[in-house]
């Protein structure tokens, strides 16, 4: 009987210390590249307009924008200082200036006004309403829209007579098949859904020198925002639902809006800052894409506080609408190159903190795994050592 109570002890022994053994093999386990998740599949996916794309990055951005919207000269993945560019570059994602080169872990998919309907006819998603009256309402939209469908166009795509379809998979891929395969994807739509509409079929038609007309003249921009915003509520849930479906397990970032004229006042002579009634419609978006966030389990970054140039160079919005300069007067529209580098650190951070809980999950999930497993492996033998002792 001690003999038996000496074995019993001594298996109890070794059973306490190997149970620690998994505890010590986690915590020497480190992941060589805590980033290699966002490398899987295509990688990273950066959806949206101007915003996403760059406009005002860099110090020489006009260079930038316009030759990497060319496709005829391949060059067209990166925008120095752009909030993709700097995503990848914190990552490590091969981004080489080579659209066609698919091996490439950015893949933006953006340039200035496009639309969440852009998107949903490039996805052949048929939202039921198409936004026809600005989207090809400009013939260089439809040439940008047509370079896409040759190089990311899928079977399903439409084209923009809405009578066809494209008929064929892009040169480099099919959109579809990037959406699907991508292991992070940021969405940046609605500035120009609502908010470039309303300053086209509004804001521009607005006469300054008109004091009498001036209050007509706000309340129809304020009519068309509501508008645009209530289309817009409708078309991004279809991009969303896609996704969702498509690709569930995705890593996916809802990019908000800023105001980019809320500093803004009326005229030189009327300091109040006009620019911050508007501040209505962008908080609406925001908190209607912060609620899209919770409902599909994504991340929304907030990026309403970021740095914009009326808010860096007090002007009014007698000024910006006399600016004949289209590139200043663009630049005016978009963040500062800092309001780039502030939206990416946001992101950035949003990405690092999923990952770092999804980490710690894992290991969580994985240290009971093994403690688990061992507890079987031990079970095992100790039934086998039992028996034999009773049988022999």
């Amino acid at each position: 009987m001690k003999h038996f109570t000496k074995i019993l002890a001594l298996i109890l022994t070794v059973l306490l210390s190997a149970s620690l053994l998994p505890v010590a093999s986690l915590a020497e386990e480190a992941s060589p590249d805590p980033y290699a998740k966002l490398k899987e599949g295509v990688g990273y996916v950066a959806i949206g307009d101007s915003f996403t794309r760059g406009y005002g990055a860099g110090d020489s951005w006009q260079d930038y924008i316009y030759l990497n919207d060319t496709y005829g000269n391949y060059e067209c993945r990166n925008v120095g200082g752009s909030y993709p560019n700097r995503i990848a570059e914190a990552f490590g994602l091969y981004a080489p200036d080579d659209i066609r080169d698919t091996s490439a872990k950015l893949w933006p998919i953006a340039h200035d006004a496009v639309s969440t309907a852009y998107m949903l006819d490039l996805l052949g998603v048929d939202d039921g309403f198409r936004d026809d009256e600005f989207t090809y309402d400009e013939s260089y939209m439809i040439e940008r829209y047509e370079t896409d469908l040759q190089y990311f166009g899928d079977p399903l795509s439409l084209t923009v007579d809405e009578q066809s379809t494209y008929g064929q998979t892009g040169e480099v891929m099919s959109i579809r098949e990037m959406l699907n395969n991508a292991s992070l994807i940021t969405i940046g739509l609605g500035q120009t859904d609502v908010i470039y509409k309303a300053q086209i079929f509004g804001l521009n038609t607005l006469d300054m020198s008109d004091t009498a007309g001036l209050p007509a003249g706000v309340a129809n921009i304020i009519s068309l925002l509501y508008r645009y915003f209530d289309y817009w509520k409708d078309a991004y849930p279809l991009l969303l639902d896609y996704i969702k479906e498509n690709n569930p397990d995705a890593k996916v970032v809802l990019v908000g809006t800023v105001n980019p004229i809320k500093d803004a006042t009326l005229n030189d002579e009327i300091s109040i800052k006009i620019g911050s009634v508007l501040n209505v419609i962008f908080d609406s978006m925001n908190t209607y894409t912060k609620a899209c966030a919770v409902k599909y389990g994504y991340t929304f970054v907030d990026i309403s506080d970021v740095d914009t140039p009326s808010a860096v160079t007090q002007m009014s919005i007698g000024h910006i609408l006399s600016i004949s300069d289209p590139i200043e007067y663009a630049l005016i529209a978009h963040p500062t190159a800092n309001g780039y580098r502030q939206i990416a650190e946001k992101i950035i951070a949003a990405v690092k903190s999923d990952l770092e809980k999804d980490s710690a999950k894992g290991k969580v999930a994985e240290f009971f795994t093994k403690i688990i497993d061992w507890f079987k492996t031990f079970f095992e033998k100790i039934t086998g050592f039992f028996t034999r002792v009773i049988t022999g």
